[in-house]
């Protein structure tokens, strides 16, 4: 069946944080392409679908401009996009996952057919941990690191902040070490133009400050805007579930100190979305001494993966924290092992 792309720009994407951490390389129409069928699964799929497109009315979502060699320009693209892969690391071990995005490419009387890869599932349907944003939100851009940087971000948006380093920034977007070698080129030719066409053009935008170790640049702080606030507010044709709204009030139900959602956003962020990993560390700290702020050092208990210490019993009555505010910049460091956390 032909899909009408006509209202498309309006359906929601939902993504795995797992795939918007991964590591890979695409062109321009290539994340678009990608991002349309991924905007195209609903919440009730299981499996992927072949999905049709009119090749016209797929050149013009995209902003493509050479409709009159559309069916050259296509199997030229789609040749590339068959042989992309991205990379999943784990970076606790020298682990990696890599898959193919596309399974099935095929053309007809100017009827692009596409098939998301099966493997590809886990990032895409029944999903728990996820970040989702509207199609229109990146439809507009003409760097491919704008695309990466907006969902990098958007993922920390409800926090606020969130800090990257170099080496991660590299890794992430996939820059060879010979690319832009200097940071000062990095700066001008990646996330400087990044910024300008997310600020410019999407529901988000930030600003950043460079961290640096002995005048090197290090890591790069983000400060996160949503600007555009109504457009999550949007009544679509999805409504699939917010787990993360869900997974927040699952904490705070288990944290009985007074936190913010803020606060709990980052702890399910250090977690990567795993409650029961937060329900563990909070046992660990009803018979933990010395605690003064509980956020700060939940964050460091995920981090550094607290164990139950000898000789504590698993039941115990739990003393209320001091409850104060902390620096966010400081919390992300901390998260990142450039401070030493403060118990």
């Amino acid at each position: 069946m032909l899909t009408d792309l006509t209202n498309s720009k309006n359906n929601w994407i939902y993504q795995s944080n797992k795939l918007l951490e991964s590591s890979y390389t695409l062109t321009v129409l290539e994340q678009k392409i990608l991002r349309i069928l991924a905007s195209m699964i609903k919440k009730d799929d299981v499996d992927f679908k072949e999905y049709e497109f009119k090749a016209s009315d797929l050149a013009k979502i995209m902003g493509s401009k050479n409709n009159k060699n559309i069916y050259r320009e296509l199997d030229k693209l789609t040749d590339i996009l068959m042989t992309r892969v991205v990379r999943i690391k784990n970076m606790d071990n020298n682990n990696f996952e890599k898959y193919h995005f596309v399974e099935v490419v095929k053309y007809s009387d100017g009827i692009l057919k596409l098939k998301i890869n099966p493997e590809m599932k886990p990032f895409y349907i029944n999903l728990d941990w996820y970040t989702k944003y509207q199609l229109k939100n990146i439809l507009q851009f003409k760097s491919t690191y704008s695309f990466r940087f907006y969902e990098l971000l958007k993922q920390y948006q409800t926090i606020g902040s969130r800090s990257i380093s170099i080496e991660d920034i590299r890794l992430k977007l996939d820059i060879k070490k010979d690319e832009y070698p200097k940071y000062a080129n990095l700066k001008q030719k990646v996330i400087i133009p990044a910024q300008k066409e997310i600020n410019e053009k999407s529901d988000i935008s930030f600003e950043f400050h460079e961290i640096k170790e002995s005048r090197k640049v290090v890591a790069i702080n983000f400060k996160i805007t949503n600007t555009k606030i109504e457009q999550e507010l949007l009544i679509t044709s999805d409504t699939r579930p917010d787990s993360n709204r869900d997974k927040i009030q699952e904490v705070k139900s288990i944290i009985i100190e007074d936190i913010t959602e803020l606060e709990v956003s980052s702890i399910l962020n250090a977690a990567k979305g795993d409650v029961d990993i937060i329900r563990e560390k909070y046992e660990i700290a009803k018979v933990s001494d010395r605690i003064k702020n509980i956020v700060s050092w939940m964050l460091t208990a995920i981090k550094e993966d607290y164990q139950w210490p000898k000789g504590k019993k698993k039941a115990s009555t739990f003393n209320n924290f001091e409850q104060r505010k902390y620096d966010f910049d400081s919390l992300e460091k901390k998260l990142l092992g450039w401070e030493e956390a403060a118990e």
